[in-house]
């Protein structure tokens, strides 16, 4: 079994607790959310205890099930990637130069007579 670092643990904890959150306050029960999501229970009860071997497709299924999967959509999104637009800034060229044309294919002494002129 794979080993994670303690942060992204703890993270992936920290999202099966705020599942179980979401779906207590929507009054639905495991079986409930497992038949929105068209899972098994166990793969509710997994999400909620934090395994981190559960798909990413069923985390958006229970997003998606608990009507947050907007939230789970802007996780990275470009709109909000602080770290990344400065990255952007700061990598910035300074000044862009047009794209270099590419230069006309000179014609051979062997194919001077295929040349039509005009």
């Amino acid at each position: 079994m794979k080993k994670y670092s303690r942060s992204i643990s703890r993270t992936i904890a920290r999202i099966g607790d705020d599942v179980r959150t979401a779906r207590i306050r929507r009054r639905l029960s495991q079986r409930d959310l497992a038949m929105n999501m068209g899972v098994s229970i166990g793969t509710v009860q997994r999400i909620e205890a934090g395994d981190p071997g559960v798909s990413l497709g069923n985390i958006a299924m229970a997003f998606l099930a608990l009507n947050c999967l907007p939230k789970l959509e802007q996780v990275l999104a470009p709109s909000g990637d602080k770290i990344g637009a400065t990255m952007d800034r700061v990598l910035m060229p300074q000044r862009v130069r047009s794209a270099k044309r590419p230069k006309l294919a000179e014609v051979s002494p062997n194919k001077a007579s295929e040349v039509i002129s005009f």
